[in-house]
Formats: structure tokens, sequence, C-alpha cells
């Protein structure tokens, strides 16, 4: 809580969105994470929360309180069907609920979801609820082209400008154009000047993008008509 309202504070009126414990597959941490034959397809991101919901509850009650500090959002991560992001608001809303039973200030902030999944990328109208899409560039590719993003031996078929991976992006694009829902996109690939005019053309208007990558991308859009 204490480090979250740090930082929303630090922000004033500017949006922070906070991803929900995103451990496994690249990003193991002793003690939560379990070992397995394949961590990138295995227990991960919002699947492990769901399993572990005594640790996901702290982190949902720390969120609900910090809320009150600035303009936060919540994103979860591995979605890959309605009823995982529908038991993660639900813990949301039980949380909720004590904390007012507490007397204690908080506040709902916009739940999203990562699309790093296909499943959500080719049916995103099973997710027409959540208040935004953040597409997480560098997992939904590894999924789509089968190959692991940390294995150098197929790091030529890792690729967001296949044109099996952007067609994907402009799909959930489109969708949240019409519906109304805002789409981001949070990877590698939003800083990548090679990559940025693709992106656009698929309809991205809200790219993730390193510091120190920021002037590049910068002269990279500016070098696109759309």
């Amino acid at each position: 809580y204490q480090a979250y309202r740090k930082v929303l504070e630090w922000a004033g009126d500017k949006p922070v969105t906070i991803r929900t414990v995103d451990a496994g597959g690249d990003k193991p941490i002793p003690g939560f994470t379990v070992e397995e034959t394949n961590p990138f397809l295995g227990l991960r991101g919002i699947r492990l929360s769901l399993k572990r919901r005594d640790i996901f509850r702290v982190q949902i009650r720390a969120l609900l309180r910090a809320a009150i500090h600035g303009n936060l959002k919540v994103m979860f991560p591995m979605i890959a069907t309605p009823e995982e992001y529908g038991q993660a608001v639900a813990l949301f809303a039980e949380e909720q609920a004590v904390l007012a039973a507490q007397g204690v200030a908080h506040k709902l902030p916009p739940l999203g979801i990562m699309v790093e999944v296909p499943s959500v990328a080719l049916a995103p109208e099973s997710f027409a609820d959540v208040a935004f899409f953040s597409i997480g560039s560098n997992d939904l590719t590894q999924y789509v082209m089968a190959a692991a993003r940390d294995n150098a031996a197929v790091a030529h078929l890792n690729s967001v400008r296949n044109p099996a991976v952007l067609r994907l992006i402009a799909a959930v694009a489109e969708f949240g154009r019409g519906k109304g829902i805002p789409v981001s996109l949070c990877g590698d690939a939003g800083g990548d000047p090679a990559t940025i005019p693709a992106l656009l053309e698929a309809g991205l208007r809200d790219l993730s993008v390193a510091p120190a990558q920021l002037a590049m991308a910068k002269a990279a859009i500016a070098d696109v008509s759309v």
C-alpha cells in the first residue's frame, strides 16, 4: 500500500496502471511460483493469483486503499477466459465490501486485462465488460508464433511484425474502437522504430515506451501518415 500510494501521489493527476502480480514464466518467485516443465504455458499470471488467493487478496486490498490517492487503473495479466476476469473482479468486490465494513477509505479503480493469450485476441467480444485492453506484445507474439521469447534459437520467429500477430492486434484495436474501450500496447515493440509504423497502421494509438526509447519512438511516429 505504501509503495502504491507513493507512486500515485508522485504522479498526481496522471494515470498510473498497476499490473497484478505477474509471476511465473520468465519471472519466477521462490516460494510462490512452482517448477514446471513448460512455465510459459503453466501456472502464471492471473492463473497463479487465483490459485493463491490469500496472497492475491493482500494485493487487492492494497490497490483499493491506494486508489484514493491518485488516478489508478489495474490490469490482470495472462487472462485467457472471461471466467478468469470475472473471478478477479469478484475478489475486488469482496475485498471492497470488507474495507467498507471496517470503515477503511478505499476506491474501486477501473479493471482491465492484458491481451497476451491468443484466445482473447481472437474473441475480444467475450471481454466487452473490461475497462481497457493492454496488448502484451512480447507474450502474444511468442504464443502466436510458438517461439519462446527466451530462446535465441527461435528468435527470428519472434516478431510482432509477423502478419498473423499484426492481424490479432488490429482486431483488438478495432473492437476497442467500436465499443469505446481503450486499447494500448505494452511491450518492447512499442519502442521499436522499425515496428511502430506497423502498430499504428494496425490501429493502435497508445504505446508504452521506455524513457530511453522515447525520442526514437516520437521520431518514428512523426514519419507515419495514417
